[in-house]
């Protein structure tokens, strides 16, 4: 495996785990075949040979998804025609596609002695081309793919317009940073909304849970395991009620329950 590239795991004969590996990060975008369409949920940081390793998977067109608006889902955008973005995540798309903002969030996160690596791909890797063709969804959205069809569902907490998307024909769900195994973040004060957003939130993924079998997450390990839904409500449950363990996770404060953190602010 080279030091900045893609693995591509197979889910079964229509999906595929796209996972990506920089010098500062692992990430997950994710390749769904219908019919008539692909959808490609999040391009990553977008590596050179993204578009390379997708025509390889499919000859069908292709059309873009983000689960939100982070510089690590939508960099890599501007390679395919047509991008989709929900509406609530138009303000965080542009806090992701400014240098300057993005510099402080990734040095704040990257300790010594990855500091120096980070001097060396750091502008290349935060420089985000928008262009292409944007659209924007609401929490009704259905994408046709040709005999698969892919539902919003709405899940703001990471950011405002986050959202998962639903295959229910093949029982998955694609939760982007909304549900890792690691942990997620709610402690970005510009960006992220308060827990009690994110608890409703996961009230709605556990109601629906019967829809789907395998979480497949933007980060980490996959599939995530379903008992992690109930890890998540108790920990925001306990945030909100003021009775949570604390600790610290690479520098941040972050509330801990069960298998899973949930960063929050410092004050």
């Amino acid at each position: 495996m080279p030091v900045t590239g893609y693995v591509v795991h197979e889910l079964n004969k229509t999906s595929f785990a796209l996972e990506e590996k920089t010098p500062i990060s692992q990430g997950l975008c994710y390749l769904l075949c219908g019919q008539e369409k692909a959808m490609l949920i999040d391009t990553g940081f977008g590596l050179k040979s993204l578009p390379k390793v997708v025509c390889e998977l499919t000859s069908l067109p292709v059309i873009v998804a983000n689960t939100h608006g982070h510089i690590d889902h939508i960099r890599g955008n501007h390679f395919f025609d047509e991008i989709w973005l929900h509406e609530e995540d138009k303000k965080v798309f542009e806090l992701h596609t400014d240098i300057s903002y993005t510099s402080t969030l990734i040095k704040e996160s990257i300790v010594f002695p990855l500091n120096i690596i980070l001097k060396k791909f750091l502008k290349p890797m935060l420089t985000v081309d928008t262009s292409g063709h944007y659209n924007y969804f609401d929490n009704e959205k259905v994408f046709h793919l040709g005999n698969r069809d892919i539902e919003v569902v709405a899940m703001p907490g990471h950011t405002p317009g986050s959202v998962c998307f639903l295959d229910k024909s093949n029982r998955m769900i694609f939760t982007g940073d909304s549900l890792c195994q690691w942990g997620v973040l709610l402690n970005l004060v510009q960006e992220c909304c308060t827990s009690e957003v994110f608890l409703k939130s996961m009230q709605h993924i556990k109601k629906i849970n019967e829809m789907f079998d395998d979480i497949y997450p933007g980060h980490h390990g996959f599939p995530v395991d379903k008992s992690y839904i109930d890890d998540y409500l108790i920990c925001a449950e306990r945030i909100i009620a003021g009775t949570v363990e604390k600790t610290r996770s690479k520098g941040r404060l972050a509330a801990k329950y069960g298998k899973v953190l949930i960063m929050i602010p410092e004050n």
